[in-house]
């Protein structure tokens, strides 16, 4: 229990210092920045997380029902809930060539719904991460969003997410903004992102995190794929105008 308790408090502190990115420049080394650099710096700066999406009940959703082809029916004997986690963002110049969002989600295992209590089900760890980069081309100035999904049986299996955190990165990997949620507490501490403090501050890159054990010398986090983008659910072309296209 202490050693969950250090990892909880671990994360929340991680976040609270890491959670909104200062933006970089990418200057020529030892010399002035050309117009087009200082211009592009200043674009950069407007690209910017304007929401995060909110753990809990609310993102939780039924999908799209269409009727059957064919006299087929449905087996299941109810509709399953997605997990469905939005974030939207500003950009300010015309166009964005590329653009990448990266998902890093914590679930909490406690909180799935069909929980396997019988003597031979394995061992689920306290938590499961995910990690997913969504990369759009031809992005428009205006407001966006970007939409990850954990399908009905991550849910019921492996949990709720307990902290989302979000990066928009340019092609070449330069960092424009970030922002972590921690049980629906949002943490946004401008300037205190920089090169020298990255690792300590990027909880998923933080051994001491990840490669936690408990007492017994047991995983408390086990990596998982199962993270989707919204493409690639039943909610694809539900309001599709509002998301850039993918690839």
């Amino acid at each position: 229990m202490k050693i969950k308790m250090l990892l909880c408090c671990s994360l929340a502190l991680v976040c609270a210092l890491s959670v909104s990115a200062q933006r970089r420049s990418s200057s020529r080394s030892g010399g002035a920045k050309t117009a087009r650099e200082a211009a592009q710096e200043k674009m950069d700066a407007k690209v910017r997380i304007t929401q995060m999406p909110n753990p809990g009940p609310q993102c939780l959703i039924l999908a799209p029902n269409l009727p059957a082809q064919g006299g087929s029916q449905p087996i299941t004997k109810s509709r399953r809930l997605w997990g469905v986690y939005e974030m939207t963002y500003q950009t300010e110049q015309k166009w964005t060539e590329d653009l990448t969002v990266n998902w890093f989600v914590l679930c909490d295992t406690k909180k799935a719904k069909k929980i396997d209590r019988s003597k031979t089900a394995a061992r689920l760890p306290p938590y499961v991460y995910y990690t997913l980069a969504s990369r759009y081309v031809n992005v428009p100035d205006g407001p966006h969003r970007s939409c990850v999904c954990l399908p009905p049986s991550f849910i019921e299996r492996y949990g709720e997410p307990v902290v989302i955190s979000c990066e928009l990165v340019t092609a070449e990997g330069k960092l424009l903004d970030g922002m972590t949620v921690v049980n629906g507490f949002s943490y946004a501490q401008a300037g205190q992102f920089n090169e020298e403090s990255k690792e300590k501050m990027e909880w998923w890159n933080n051994d001491s995190i990840i490669n936690a054990k408990d007492k017994n010398g047991e995983a408390m986090i086990e990596i998982r794929q199962g993270l989707v983008d919204r493409s690639k659910s039943p909610f694809y072309l539900v309001n599709n105008a509002d998301y850039e296209t993918i690839q």
